[in-house]
């Protein structure tokens, strides 16, 4: 059974929370905090979104929590999706089990450096169903969903527990990751998911720099991130 033990982060400080507020005001982000299927919450760059996380997360803290994964930027994926022109897809996105003795409870989910894509809709794969595999086409035919918000996840102890969030995705471009918002008894925790897809019609290209940017992307979150040893 492993650990939770969790690795040293960085915490949030005062000047990281201006230096967003203004990165956010110059980009002219828009933030919506209602969950994904009611408005997407659109962040605009990588201080941006660490000053939504120091809103979201008691005290300013560090991101992370017992849905996080122990490896960030070393195991990220991107996905390379072929789709038709005008048509969205589904994103199958693995999330890790929950590694603390309380249930979780998901509030909703941020893409992360979306270029060209946007979230139509996200929800829960029920824990022990089937995956759902990345494809044309959302929603996926003859899949049981459940909705994201307030979706339960009990304590788990290996990998055999970890779950998946079914992702409608719709455009042309790239998008880095997740951010998932979630509950654990008092505590509001923002694990980062750095699960992409690259959406593109017929002959894709570009697979190698958008994973490359990817990977500098969430190497510049990691400092700011917490999460159990796997």
């Amino acid at each position: 059974m492993a650990t939770t033990a969790s690795r040293n982060a960085k915490r949030l400080t005062r000047a990281d929370r201006e230096r967003a507020r203004e990165a956010a005001a110059s980009a002219n982000a828009t933030m919506d905090l209602r969950p994904v299927g009611t408005a997407a919450l659109v962040i605009v760059g990588v201080l941006a979104l660490a000053f939504v996380a120091g809103m979201l997360v008691p005290g300013g803290g560090t991101f992370g929590g017992p849905l996080q994964s122990d490896r960030l930027e070393g195991g990220s994926t991107m996905s390379v999706v072929e789709k038709t022109k005008g048509r969205p897809v589904t994103f199958g996105l693995p999330v890790p089990w929950n590694a603390s003795a309380g249930t979780a409870e998901l509030q909703g989910l941020t893409p992360i450096g979306a270029d060209g894509v946007e979230v139509i809709r996200a929800a829960a794969v029920p824990i022990g169903a089937a995956p759902v595999a990345t494809r044309k086409g959302f929603p996926p035919d003859a899949a049981v969903l459940s909705e994201l918000e307030n979706f339960a996840v009990p304590p788990g102890n290996d990998d055999s527990d970890g779950f998946q969030i079914v992702v409608g995705l719709k455009g042309e471009g790239t998008v880095d990751g997740f951010a998932l918002t979630y509950r654990v008894g008092g505590a509001m925790h923002v694990a980062i998911l750095g699960h992409g897809a690259m959406l593109c019609t017929k002959t894709c290209s570009g697979q190698d720099e958008a994973e490359a940017s990817q990977r500098a992307a969430l190497a510049s979150l990691s400092g700011f991130v917490s999460g159990p040893a796997r």
